[in-house]
C-alpha cells in the first residue's frame, strides 16, 4: 500500500508541474508537437502495453500456449506498415486528432463520421480500463474490485489527465514504461534463471490441471490457434496497430515525421520482445502455479504467490503502470476528439471539462458491470472493418487522387456494418461466422479504391 501511495504521489508531482507548462491547445492535446523520438517511443509502448497486451496475453498463453505471441506479433506487422506508409504523411498533415485527418483527406462529413465512432466507443473502452485497474487495486488492497477501487482509479486518472493533459500523459508514460519494463524483465530473470525452485517441485507440475500440458512447447501455431486464426487476427488486431487512434495519437505529439517513424520502428521490435516475455510468464504460471480458483490471472498469481516481495511489488507496479497508461491516453484522446471534432472548439477549458465529464460517465459504466461496457464498446467493432482501410487509402492517396465521397462513405458504412452486426448478435448469444468483420474490411477497401480518381 505504501508503494502505491508513493507511486501516485510521483504521478501527482508530474501533473502539477505540467499544469504550469500548458499554454495552449497544442500543449494540452498534442504535447506541443515537439516530443523527441525516445519520448514518443516510450509513450507509444506504454500505450499499447495495456490490459489486453499484458494480463490478456498472459491469460491466452495459459489456454493456447506460445501462440498467444501473435497478439503483439501482428501488432509489430501493423507497426511496420505504419512506418512504411503512414508515419510521414500523417505527421505532415499537421493535424491534432485522427478525425481531423479524415477532413483533410476526404471532407468535413468524414471527420464527423470518424469522430462520432471513436468518441462514443472510447467511453466504453475507458470504462473497461477503469474496471481492469480497479480489479488490480482491489487485489492489492485485499478485497474484491468494488466501488472503492473503481473510484480510486477514476480519480487518479481523471486528475492527472485534467491538469497536465497530453504533456502529463507523455511524461507519465515514460515513467510507467520504465517501471513495467523493469517489472516484467526482473520477473522473467527470476523465474527462468532457476531462482524460484518451482521447476524441481514434482507436485507443482503434477497439479497442473488447466492450461499447458507441458511447459516448453514453443509452436507459433497449434490446434487451438491455427493459420486461419492468425490470418483473421492479422487484419483485425494488426489493423488497429496500423491505423488505430491511440497509436496515431503518439505520431501527432512527435516533433517531426522522422521522430514519429523512428519511434514506430523501434516499437515494432520492442513489442515482439515484450510479447515473448509476457507469454513465457503466462506459460510458467500455467505450469508451476496452476489456476486453482479458476479466475485469477497468471500475472496476478505470480505477483501474489510466487515472486519474492521486492519483485512482486515491482511486477505489481509494472502491471498497474501498463493499465493506467492506456486509460489516460484513451481519456485525453476522447476529450480532444469531442471538443475539437464534434464541438468545433479548441478551448483548453472545454477540453478539461470534457475530461471530467467523460471520466465520470466511464466511472459510472465501470460500476455497472461488464455487460453495459460491452454494449458501448460494440461501436469499436465498426472501426477496424469500416475505417482503417478507407482512411489509410485516403492518407496514402492524398494530393495524388481525388476521392468520390459517396463511394468512400459507402465503404465506411458497409464495412462497419459487417463489424457491428456480429457484435450486436453476440450480446443476444447468437453465433455468427468469425470472418464477417474481414468481409467488412474487404468491402471497405474495395469501395475506397474505387473512389479514387487521378487528378
Amino acid at each position: 500500500m505504501k508503494i502505491l501511495l508513493i507511486y501516485f504521489l510521483v504521478l501527482g508531482f508530474i501533473c502539477i508541474r505540467d499544469l504550469f507548462k500548458v499554454k495552449n491547445f497544442d500543449d494540452y492535446v498534442v504535447a506541443g508537437r515537439k516530443q523527441s523520438s525516445p519520448f514518443v517511443f516510450m509513450s507509444l509502448m506504454a500505450t499499447v502495453l495495456g490490459a489486453s497486451a499484458t494480463v490478456g496475453i498472459a491469460a491466452r498463453a495459459e489456454s493456447i500456449g506460445f501462440a498467444a505471441f501473435w497478439w503483439l506479433g501482428v501488432g509489430a506487422i501493423g507497426f511496420w506498415f505504419q512506418a512504411a506508409f503512414l508515419s510521414k504523411p500523417v505527421h505532415d498533415l499537421d493535424v491534432r486528432t485522427l478525425p481531423e485527418i479524415a477532413e483533410k483527406t476526404v471532407g468535413k462529413t468524414g471527420r464527423k463520421l470518424v469522430a462520432f465512432i471513436i468518441a462514443v466507443s472510447w467511453i466504453g473502452i475507458i470504462a473497461a480500463q477503469f474496471a481492469a485497474v480497479a480489479g488490480f487495486i482491489g487485489l492489492v488492497l485485499g478485497h474484491d474490485a468494488g466501488t472503492q477501487s473503481v473510484l480510486i482509479t477514476a480519480i487518479i486518472v481523471i486528475v492527472y489527465t485534467l491538469l497536465g493533459g497530453q504533456l502529463s500523459v507523455v511524461r507519465t508514460d515514460a515513467l510507467q514504461f520504465g517501471i513495467l519494463t523493469l517489472g516484467f524483465f526482473a520477473a522473467a530473470v527470476y523465474l527462468f534463471g532457476g531462482f524460484s525452485g518451482a521447476e524441481t517441485s514434482v507436485n507443482a507440475v503434477e497439479s497442473t490441471s488447466a492450461g499447458l500440458a507441458t511447459f516448453g512447447n514453443f509452436n507459433l501455431l497449434n490446434e487451438k490457434f491455427d493459420f486461419a486464426d492468425l490470418a483473421m487476427m492479422l487484419f483485425t488486431v494488426g489493423g488497429a496497430y496500423f491505423l488505430g487512434p491511440d497509436v496515431i495519437s503518439r505520431n501527432l505529439v512527435a516533433k517531426n515525421s522522422t521522430a514519429a517513424r523512428k519511434a514506430v520502428v523501434a516499437g515494432s521490435f520492442a513489442i515482439l520482445l515484450f510479447s515473448v516475455i509476457i507469454v513465457l510468464l503466462g506459460m510458467w504460471a500455467a505450469t508451476y502455479s496452476p489456476n486453482v480458483n479458476g479466475s485469477v490471472n497468471p500475472l496476478f498469481r505470480l505477483a501474489s504467490g510466487v515472486l519474492p516481495l521486492p519483485l512482486a511489488a515491482l511486477l505489481s507496479i509494472g502491471l498497474l503502470s501498463a493499465l493506467l497508461s492506456s486509460a489516460d491516453t484513451c481519456l485525453i484522446n476522447s476529450a480532444a476528439i469531442f471538443g475539437s471534432d464534434i464541438l468545433n472548439t479548441r478551448r483548453i477549458s472545454v477540453v478539461r471539462l470534457l475530461v471530467v465529464a467523460i471520466g465520470i460517465i466511464a466511472t459510472f459504466l465501470a460500476l455497472q458491470g461488464k455487460d453495459i461496457i460491452g454494449l458501448l464498446t460494440m461501436a469499436y467493432s465498426v472501426y477496424t472493418p469500416g475505417i482503417v482501410a478507407p482512411l489509410a487509402v485516403a492518407i496514402i492517396a492524398h494530393k495524388k487522387f481525388n476521392i468520390k465521397k459517396s463511394l468512400w462513405y459507402a465503404g465506411v458504412c458497409l464495412g462497419g456494418l459487417f463489424g457491428l452486426i456480429p457484435a450486436i448478435l453476440a450480446t443476444a448469444k447468437i453465433a455468427t461466422p468469425a470472418y464477417l468483420p474481414h468481409v467488412g474490411i474487404a468491402i471497405s477497401l474495395v469501395f475506397a479504391l474505387a473512389s479514387l480518381k487521378r487528378k
